[in-house]
């Protein structure tokens, strides 16, 4: 017989007998219950505490890095990321950084960094950007074969204007005029807009007095 064919009486009564029969599973799951909440409540209160430490931690890191103190923020950076792990901060820290050494001319700790932030496997826009500046400095270095290794690893729509500009640099390292005037006149089509436009314009002039 199902439970709401029952009169008022017969309801009260197999509730009361349901109850007798079930109030240690009841009490169980309300101490459960209770305390599951109250566990959830101190997790969420400590995760809280920890962003906000984690917060607090890479501000002090900033400010050692803009007054040019590269060698202490790298330390910190360590410490950090062996207590939170590579999370935003400790990879905006660490492009920050590689931005920092590489106005001191250090370029092998600049590249370090950069390879860092990658390894860290940050969302693909970070990842994309450190890949850029990581094939600058291999241009830089003559290292064409892993620049373009980089380069051929963003696929973003948005970077493709600095991808065929750093092609560019790469073919008229090369010496190879008609490659790097196809790629900076790529860089030129795709790139409305783009700030660096006026020095890509240089560049493809440079290429064209030359040929």
């Amino acid at each position: 017989m199902a439970f709401e064919e029952l009169d008022d009486f017969e309801q009260e009564r197999a509730v009361k007998e349901w109850l007798s029969n079930n109030w240690l599973t009841i009490a169980a799951g309300i101490a459960l219950g209770i305390g599951g909440l109250w566990g959830y409540g101190k997790w969420q209160l400590a995760q809280q505490e920890k962003s906000y430490t984690a917060a607090n931690d890479f501000v002090q890191m900033e400010q050692v890095l803009s007054l040019g103190e590269v060698a202490e923020a790298d330390k910190m950076i360590a410490e950090y990321t062996e207590k939170f792990g590579n999370n935003i901060y400790a990879i905006k820290a660490r492009m920050m950084a590689a931005g920092e050494l590489v106005k001191k001319d250090d370029m092998a700790a600049a590249k370090a960094q950069y390879k860092a932030v990658i390894d860290a496997k940050p969302d693909k826009a970070i990842a994309e950007m450190a890949r850029l500046r990581l094939a600058r400095l291999l241009v830089a270095d003559g290292d064409f074969v892993n620049a373009l290794a980089q380069l051929n690893l963003v696929q973003s729509k948005a970077y493709q204007t600095i991808v065929e500009e750093i092609t560019g640099d790469v073919h008229l390292a090369q010496g190879e005029l008609a490659k790097a005037k196809d790629a900076y006149q790529l860089a030129l089509n795709e790139g409305e807009g783009y700030s660096g436009r006026q020095i890509v314009e240089m560049k493809l002039a440079d290429v064209k007095a030359a040929e």
